[in-house]
């Protein structure tokens, strides 16, 4: 049975109500038109999804127990499990945060609006399950953040979670996006995010990936903002065994500013392939980028940004800051930052590096007595600690802490080290 095929047939077995239906259909022929992107693509050069097309993966058994313990989060949370919404918080109204297919008309109509152009945002739109709909009302500030909980639990299945986000005037909140799995067994979660900033509001945006081995991860997150908005968003790609992230974030209004810190952990065969497209296609609009990546064994990490600014934009003001570490021999890490401007009253710039931990400093902590494991991870946690600053900023950080300690690369005992003699 093709791929084809089986989209077919999963789309058959979704029970939609009558405003989606129609939607659906047209997506997925949308999707069929084009197929899954491939190598000969420039977006898509560095990374394969062959796999998917060998996979026979299918939308999960609807009478399986997908019941899942759950952690405790530091905030309202909607857990999903498997297309099953298992968990609500009851602290937050559901006018403001609910299930995609309950959101009202007007709060619905961007829907596949800012993910037109993408083909797995198309099959994403055609089978979603697991939506969720955060509407935030003007001025107004929940005094928790909101966490989306997304879990695969049976083997060889796909899911497409589904976030739409609209945050009226001098609105503010805290959205964090948690994608993990149960096990190892093969399976890909296909997640799309369309979030749009009307003048004045703020969302601080975090998604952590923690995958199993089998997980194949790939995520739009396409962003809208008005005059004066602030999007921050922190992405953490520490699991899966391939991911691909595209952040696409318009400035469409003037006083628009944007903030995107990242960090990538590739260890073993790990693939993480990050996208990012900011369009500054306003004037006074300002942006920052700043990525870490780590990669060990025969992992290999991509980091591709590239910053638009249009014709007649003026003091546009764009920086971005790629620094990433090889901790083997055979790891790779490709990190091509770019900027296209077409105006001359700008202020922008970019900087790349790639390289290996400092040995003095290993040697330094060795030489204040601590072993070299404890120093190597030191020396991780600190590189790390560069993008976690809005971990801070939404008082996550002990949450988020734990997880990336628990991810950082385990290195050869020899590496990087030198005698330290009395």
């Amino acid at each position: 049975m093709t791929t084809d095929t089986l989209y077919t047939e999963a789309l058959a077995r979704i029970a939609s109500p009558g405003w989606l239906a129609d939607g659906r259909r047209l997506a997925l022929d949308r999707y069929l038109a084009s197929g899954l992107p491939d190598t000969r693509d420039e977006d898509w050069r560095y990374t394969s999804l062959e796999q998917l097309e060998r996979q026979a993966l299918r939308i999960p058994d609807a009478g399986a127990d997908t019941m899942l313990a759950i952690e405790d989060y530091p905030g309202a949370l909607m857990a999903f499990a498997d297309n099953r919404l298992i968990w609500q918080d009851t602290r937050l109204p559901t006018r403001m945060l609910g299930t995609l297919e309950d959101a009202e008309a007007p709060v619905r109509y961007g829907l596949g609006t800012l993910s037109e152009d993408s083909a797995l945002a198309q099959l994403n739109l055609a089978l979603w399950q697991e939506g969720v709909c955060l509407h935030a009302p003007a001025v107004y500030r929940p005094r928790l953040p909101v966490f989306l909980r997304f879990a695969a639990v049976q083997a060889e299945v796909m899911l497409h979670p589904r976030v739409l986000v609209v945050m009226e005037p001098h609105s503010d909140a805290i959205l964090v996006e948690h994608y993990l799995a149960d096990g190892d067994a093969p399976h890909w979660q296909n997640a799309v995010a369309e979030i749009f900033l009307k003048p004045g509001a703020h969302l601080t945006h975090i998604r952590l990936i923690e995958g199993g081995e089998g997980a194949t991860h790939t995520h739009l997150v396409s962003v809208h903002q008005g005059r004066d908005s602030q999007y921050r968003g922190l992405t953490l790609s520490l699991g899966g065994r391939l991911v691909r992230q595209d952040i696409q974030v318009t400035l469409a209004d003037e006083g628009a500013e944007a903030r995107l810190d990242g960090l990538f952990v590739a260890d073993g065969r790990r693939h993480v392939d990050h996208h990012l497209r900011i369009d500054h296609a306003a004037s006074h609009t300002t942006s920052r980028t700043t990525w870490r990546g780590m990669a060990s064994g025969r992992g290999r990490g991509i980091f591709d940004g590239r910053v638009l600014v249009r014709h007649g934009t003026l003091q546009a003001d764009a920086r971005q800051d790629s620094r990433n570490l090889l901790l083997s021999p055979h790891a790779e890490i490709d990190a091509k930052p770019q900027l296209e401007i077409y105006s001359d009253d700008v202020k922008c710039g970019h900087g790349a590096t790639v390289g290996r931990l400092d040995e003095d400093a290993l040697f330094y902590l060795a030489s204040r007595g601590i072993d070299p494991a404890t120093a190597r991870d030191m020396l991780l946690l600190g590189f790390a600690d560069q993008a976690l600053g809005l971990a801070d900023d939404a008082g996550l950080r002990d949450w988020l802490q734990p997880r990336l300690a628990a991810a950082l690369p385990v290195l050869p005992k020899a590496a990087n080290t030198r005698e330290v003699r009395p």
